[in-house]
């Protein structure tokens, strides 16, 4: 069953091996020979098919590389030495094909019965031995299906990292000492620390207000109270001195307030200075482009952003 299906995609096996680089010809060679040697034991040339058998099974010299064309061979070989009378023989050649493949099936229909009954006796023979097999090929398969997905998992994050690392961009932002020496929170908004800078900001401002204020009434005052005294009103022009006093002390006092408090946030953004700040900034991915890449054995793409 398993040749005819072989025979029948024969040209897609063909056109495979071509893609993959693999010359066409062996193929078609190795098929046709295990053809020719099983047309022997199917025309009861026994002599002959042996022969054929063992020359394909060879060690050193045999043609045959594919797994099952070897088993199948193996199996024409133990019928054909069953004929032959050679019990014993065809007993080792079938636990070898149960070792080397032991979930094979020959096919029913190109096997004598006696043959099929061997095989039988052969896997009962052999059944822990080959269960064992069976349990160690499984475990193989197993390791290697959780290596490969461990090395798919290690490939994803690699992409994940190189994804990350091309959307986003380091920025490195230089702080000057200078920019501290400036009052209104300028320092402490330099050095990112935002509460305080606000802090000092308004605190600098109503008090630079409140002595430009203080400062425009006592101005205010003085001036009416020369104007009292133009109108020979001493009284009158004594109060509005009296106030012009008082608002040039207040603004005094405001004055010297913002001075020290804005003496105090240079003094804090001096300690506090920080050199340099570094931001990560988000930025677009570049376009991918895909190339494909087409050989002997090769078949894939490349991308490059």
């Amino acid at each position: 069953m398993r040749d005819a299906l072989l025979r029948s995609n024969g040209g897609w096996v063909a056109l495979l091996l071509v893609v993959l680089g693999a010359p066409a010809d062996l193929c078609a060679d190795e098929l046709g020979d295990l053809e020719k040697a099983y047309g022997a034991y199917a025309a009861h040339k026994y002599a002959d098919a042996e022969a054929r058998l063992r020359a394909l099974l060879d060690a050193a010299t045999g043609t045959l590389k594919d797994e099952d064309a070897i088993a199948d061979a193996r199996m024409y070989l133990a019928a054909t030495l069953l004929v032959e009378g050679k019990a014993r023989e065809a007993a080792n050649v079938l636990e070898r094909l149960l070792l080397d493949k032991p979930d094979y099936q020959a096919d029913p229909l190109r096997i004598a019965l006696p043959a099929l009954d061997a095989l039988a006796d052969a896997r009962s023979r052999q059944r822990d031995k080959l269960n064992a097999i069976k349990e160690e090929k499984a475990r193989k398969a197993q390791q290697e299906k959780e290596k490969v997905e461990a090395e798919k998992r290690k490939e994803a994050e690699r992409l994940a990292t190189l994804e990350q690392l091309a959307s986003q961009e380091m920025v490195v932002e230089r702080h000057s000492r200078l920019w501290a020496l400036i009052p209104f929170g300028v320092g402490q908004f330099q050095n990112r620390q935002t509460a305080l800078g606000w802090g000092f900001l308004v605190s600098e401002s109503v008090l630079a207000a409140g002595s430009a204020v203080s400062a425009a009434l006592t101005l205010n005052n003085a001036a009416l109270a020369n104007d009292e005294l133009d109108r020979h009103q001493p009284t009158v022009a004594g109060e509005y001195n009296k106030r012009a006093q008082s608002d040039a002390i207040a603004g005094n006092i405001f004055a010297g307030a913002c001075a020290v408090v804005a003496l105090a946030g240079i003094v804090q953004a001096e300690l506090a200075f920080v050199p340099e700040h570094t931001e990560i900034r988000r930025r677009p991915l570049p376009p991918l482009s895909l190339t494909p890449i087409v050989g002997p054995g090769t078949l894939g793409v490349v991308g490059r952003f």
